[in-house]
Order: C-alpha cells, then sequence, then structure tokens
C-alpha cells in the first residue's frame, strides 16, 4: 500500500523542475514551429497526459494515494495472486467531504467515508483499475464488514459501487455520477441529488456541470479529444460524461434540460475561447476542414 504525498521539498522540487521543462518545451514550440502560444499549452498538456498518464510516472498531490489493484480486464474468479495489477492514483481527503452533510457525529463520519468509498472506486475504475472490498477497507482505515454495510446502504439509494466482485458479478450498475445526472435529467436540482446520493452539493454541481459542457459539444461534432481539451478534463473523464451523454440523448428527460445545456455549454465554450489568443474553435473547425 502506499503512503499519502506529503507537501514536503522534495516533492516542491520536482514540481518545479516539472514545470520549468513544460515552460520551456512551449517556448521550443513556438519558436520552432511558428503555433500560437495556446496551441504550444495544449501540445504540451496532450504530451504530458500521454507520459504522465501511468500512475508510476505522475505525481500524486497532496491528499492522494498511490494503490495498486486488480486491472479491470481480468476476469472473475481467478485468484489476486495470478491477476496483473495496476497502479492507480485515488483521492482519499477534499475539503468538500466535509461540506453539506446530512448529518452530525458519528453519522456524519460515516457520510463523509461513504462519499470517499464513492470518489476512490470511481478514479479507480477510470484508470483501468478495480478495487475490492479488502482494497476498499485497506484505504479508508475500517474492517470489510463496514465497507459491506456501506455497499449495501448505498445500493439501496440505487447507487452500485464498482468494486471488482460487483462489476465483474452483476455489470457496472449505475454508478452516483450517472445516478446524479439521471436525477437532474429527472427535473430534481443539485440540492435534493445531493442528499439523496450522500454526496456535497459541490460535487453535484461539479459533475452537471461537466455533463452539460460535454453534451453541448458531442452535439456540435466535437470528437473526445476536442471535448477533453475545450473542457479541461482528462481523456478517461471525458468518455464517462460521453458515455453518460450516449445513455440519456434520446429520452424525452434529456429534451426537458435542452434549453438549460445549451446556455450552459454556450457560454462556457464562449468564455474558454476569449481566453486564448487563437480561439480553439477555430482551431478545431481548420482541423475538420483538412482531408486526410
Amino acid at each position: 500500500m502506499g503512503q499519502v504525498t506529503r507537501s514536503n521539498r522534495d516533492a516542491q522540487e520536482q514540481r518545479l523542475k516539472i514545470k520549468t521543462l513544460s515552460q520551456q518545451m512551449k517556448n521550443l514550440a513556438v519558436s520552432g514551429t511558428g503555433i500560437s502560444p495556446w496551441e504550444a499549452e495544449v501540445l504540451v498538456e496532450t504530451i504530458e497526459e500521454v507520459y504522465f498518464s501511468n500512475p508510476e510516472l505522475r505525481e500524486a498531490r497532496q491528499g492522494q494515494l498511490r494503490y495498486s489493484c486488480v486491472t479491470a480486464t481480468e476476469p472473475p474468479g481467478k485468484p489476486v495472486g495470478e491477476c496483473q495489477m495496476v497502479t492507480v492514483i485515488v483521492t482519499l481527503f477534499e475539503d468538500c467531504d466535509k461540506l453539506n452533510l446530512s448529518y452530525r457525529d458519528k453519522d456524519a463520519s460515516i457520510e463523509m467515508r461513504r462519499r470517499r468509498l464513492l470518489r476512490v472506486t470511481a478514479e479507480a475504475r477510470e484508470q483501468k483499475g478495480l478495487l475490492s472490498q479488502e482494497d476498499l477497507a485497506e484505504i479508508l482505515m475500517c474492517d470489510v464488514r463496514t465497507i459491506r454495510r456501506d455497499i449495501a446502504a448505498l445500493r439501496r439509494l440505487e447507487i452500485v459501487v464498482p468494486t471488482r466482485g460487483t462489476v465483474k458479478d452483476i455489470g457496472p450498475g449505475v454508478t452516483h455520477r450517472a445516478l446524479a445526472v439521471r436525477l437532474w435529467l429527472e427535473g430534481k436540482e443539485p440540492t435534493e441529488i445531493a442528499r439523496h446520493i450522500q454526496h456535497s452539493i459541490k460535487a453535484v454541481e461539479n459533475y452537471l456541470e461537466k455533463f452539460k459542457r460535454v453534451s453541448y459539444l458531442r452535439r456540435k461534432g466535437f470528437t473526445d479529444f476536442e471535448i477533453a481539451r475545450t473542457v479541461g478534463i482528462s481523456n478517461a473523464a471525458t468518455a464517462t460524461f460521453v458515455e453518460f451523454y450516449n445513455l440519456y440523448k434520446n429520452q424525452a428527460m434529456f429534451a426537458n434540460r435542452m434549453e438549460e445545456i445549451e446556455i450552459v455549454g454556450a457560454q462556457s465554450y464562449q468564455a474558454q475561447d476569449e481566453k486564448k489568443e487563437f480561439p480553439m474553435s477555430k482551431i478545431f473547425t481548420s482541423a475538420r476542414q483538412v482531408k486526410p
């Protein structure tokens, strides 16, 4: 098991080195190819994402944990000792864990643990790993029986926790992010959704904001890569929200939220463009006009 990353002198020096090299690469790209500073920034961000998508190479920030678990491709029933493993980085502590709690005292700690349980399992899955109940007990520093009670309680809320046993034996089910999106499409607002899925309002609003922006860009014909660059999220997160969009786009409840999706998407897209020296809309439009 890894350790939570601390903001020590070595980590700070490492971050400074990476930042300096990234800036040097951007300057070389601008001077050597004649592209705009923003294009150079997108290029370097893409390179960094490719090279540092492997958690073994990527630096874990404060509050995160590096952990080894079974890959999502391994079949059920195979002994863990014979399985291929993958290292993932999960977020153990976030400030929003303590926001908008429905309960107090002991029950508040249960709610925070369940928020973390949902987050770390989702993060591991996006990195092609699946955590077991035993993994979760170790990460969250409790016993397996506690994890089983949490999973059962979340299932009663229609939330399926994507552990290795759940995904392999039952199927993917409905994750908390997908449930948040579905409840919003059904007409519920963030406060009610947060209470239902035992998450903070901030986390729910973050899910919905990304879904609106991804849906808007997908309807405009943007590729996954273009969406990731425009919204500023990883390729894995983009794939997750595109999956939600494909799941709900033909349902009547999606049409009921279309006006809000169009407004939020257009405003965000325009604001993002105004920050750039050379708007991304022109870059992506020009790219589509180039025939292979």
